[in-house]
């Protein structure tokens, strides 16, 4: 049985792999002793909370303007859009981009239910 070894700043390590299962290429999902489902950094293995929250509430965000991401983005909108990038606090692992309103809340888009499933 592996063990979650959970070190500072909130870092999970590689030994716990055997019960996290990956998300895409930026994240690892698990299930720590006392089935805590936690959501991690597949890059570093910061944790960015339970796996029921948006790992973009613990993520580091900058906001750029459209244009940084194309020259072809400098008509119309450009004062009232803004493209805000997320990244890991630990590493800078980049794991989303989302072009929004200026002023409009962080769009949230993660849902995962971290009940445990019923034995068969």
């Amino acid at each position: 049985m592996s063990q979650l070894i959970v070190e500072e700043r909130g870092r999970v390590r590689a030994d716990a792999a055997a019960r996290a299962t990956a998300i895409g290429d930026a994240f690892v999902v698990g299930r720590a002793d006392g089935d805590a489902t936690y959501v991690a950094c597949a890059e570093c293995g910061h944790r960015y909370g339970p796996a029921t929250r948006d790992p973009k509430l613990g993520a580091v965000m900058t906001e750029k303007s459209i244009v940084d991401l194309s020259t072809l983005n400098d008509v119309g909108m450009v004062d009232r859009l803004v493209a805000r990038h997320y990244y890991c606090p630990s590493c800078a692992l980049l794991f989303a981009v989302n072009v929004q309103q200026k002023g409009d809340p962080i769009m949230l888009e993660w849902s995962i239910d971290a009940t445990p499933a019923a034995a068969s």
